[in-house]
């Protein structure tokens, strides 16, 4: 597994922003600097630093100034907990994957313009979409049911093909 795939993913569980912080941190950085880097708020900072220790992605070092009584935070990249958050992404996303694969395979499937339902979906609305009005018609989903099975072979590969990968040596 590449960094350029563990962002991905860190980015559509969260958002491009916390995958920022997660690369200033190869070494142990202050909130504040992290600011000045990627020239954002501290207070948005550190939101997203609290969102990602949340996430058990990151863990910080407290230490106090005697003279001020400020307290200043050291944060640090978690490495081993990355890989497992990634690889948890990926088991959600496989789960939900085969619940619409089971769902593609074992329904009919009608659409209209602007959405597509099961057939005791459409019966119940009558065969008319609440939202356009039009007509709900038979939908061929070969190409959906296709697309999901390609979604998941690939996802599959990366969970088989990666067993040993930690994401230490890779970000």
């Amino acid at each position: 597994m590449d960094s350029k795939l563990i962002n991905e993913i860190l980015a559509k569980s969260m958002s491009s922003d916390h995958v920022h912080i997660i690369d200033r941190l190869s070494e142990p950085k202050r909130d504040e600097e992290i600011a000045a880097e990627l020239n954002m708020k501290e207070t948005t900072i550190r939101t997203l630093l609290n969102d990602l220790h949340g996430e058990g992605l990151v863990e910080y070092k407290r230490t106090k100034n005697k003279r001020t009584g400020w307290y200043t935070y050291t944060w640090n990249k978690r490495n081993d907990k990355i890989d497992n958050y990634v690889r948890t992404q990926l088991n959600l996303k496989l789960g939900k994957l085969n619940d619409k694969l089971d769902k593609e395979e074992n329904s009919t499937i009608l659409s209209c313009s602007c959405s597509r339902v099961s057939l005791s979906e459409a019966m119940e609305l009558d065969f008319i979409c609440p939202e356009c009005n039009e007509t709900f018609h038979m939908q061929d989903n070969s190409s959906n049911l296709d697309d999901v099975k390609k979604e998941i072979e690939f996802i599959n590969k990366i969970l088989q093909t990666e067993g040993s990968y930690t994401v230490g040596g890779a970000l």
